[in-house]
C-alpha cells in the first residue's frame, strides 16, 4: 500500500494533510475530488518531490490543497509515482473524507460587525 495520509487540518478553502514519505520513493500525487465527483473525470491533483520538500520535526511531509469550495465534503488521497516495475507504483492511500468549513462570521474574531 502506498503512504498513509494523515488530515492535519480545514479552513474554508484550503485543506492540509501530512504523510511520512517512503524510504523507495520521492515522487508522489496528492489527488482530490468533491466527494460526489468522479476520480476519472473531476479529479485534480499536483505532484511532489519528497526531497524537495520541507518536513515537519518527526520527518513528515505537510502540504495544502488550495482553491476550494467552503463548505463542501472532499475525498483526498495519496499515489506514490514510481516505475511500472515498481510493486509500489499507483498504489493510492486510503481516502479522506474531508469537510471544509462554511463561510460565517462564527467563531472567528476577524469577522466583527460593529
Amino acid at each position: 500500500a502506498g503512504p498513509k495520509l494523515d488530515f492535519v487540518g480545514a479552513s474554508e478553502t484550503i485543506i492540509t494533510v501530512s504523510f511520512n514519505p517512503l524510504n523507495s520513493h520521492d515522487q508522489y500525487v496528492l489527488q482530490w475530488k468533491e466527494y460526489h465527483q468522479k476520480w476519472e473525470t473531476d479529479g485534480q491533483s499536483k505532484k511532489m518531490n519528497s526531497t524537495e520538500m520541507t518536513k515537519t520535526g518527526n520527518g513528515k511531509i505537510q502540504t495544502n490543497i488550495e482553491g476550494l469550495n467552503p463548505g463542501a465534503t472532499y475525498t483526498v488521497r495519496l499515489r506514490v509515482l514510481a516505475e511500472e516495475s515498481s510493486s509500489e507504483a499507483g498504489k493510492a492511500s486510503p481516502e479522506l473524507i474531508i469537510d471544509t468549513e462554511a463561510v460565517s462570521c462564527t467563531p472567528k474574531p476577524s469577522c466583527i460587525i460593529l
